[in-house]
């Protein structure tokens, strides 16, 4: 699935196309620039799940869990690996403990680090690579 959003709302709007197909348990790796918009898709995949507030990169805390009222997902994982995490970091954190619930789809910034682990795992995984095209425009491609 590609797509070239024109502006914020764009790559909103794309977030929540991309949220229907969400049933919970997934892991979402984005790769991107700083300032690309990875925090911005997630925005959109929130507010297509049912968030109502604001979602904020979780660069400073490092993980953020958003409630939902959705039929299925109950809630967002939001992690940023900026940092370097790796999978002992992720689970000292707390942040293994959703991955594949059934209730949970969490997005990992900087996450391509966690992409052979995954192909290794059970869990259900897509890659959203985000790169700027200029001031405004994005092309974001999805694999899973």
């Amino acid at each position: 699935m590609n797509m070239i959003t024109k502006n914020e709302k764009g790559t909103i709007d794309f977030g929540k196309k991309f949220s229907k197909q969400l049933k919970g348990g997934e892991v979402i790796l984005l790769i991107g620039d700083l300032g690309a918009g990875k925090t911005t898709f997630v925005r959109g995949v929130a507010q297509g799940l049912g968030y109502k507030k604001n979602v904020t990169s979780p660069t400073f805390v490092i993980m953020k869990v958003y409630k939902v009222k959705n039929k299925n997902v109950k809630n967002i994982v939001h992690i940023d690996t900026y940092r370097g995490l790796d999978l002992v970091d992720l689970e000292n954190i707390g942040a293994m403990e959703y991955f594949g619930r059934n209730d949970c789809v969490s997005f990992v910034e900087w996450g391509a680090g966690l992409e052979k682990f995954l192909k290794k795992s059970k869990f259900k995984y897509f890659v959203v690579k985000i790169k700027s095209i200029d001031e405004n425009k994005r092309e974001i491609e999805i694999k899973n």
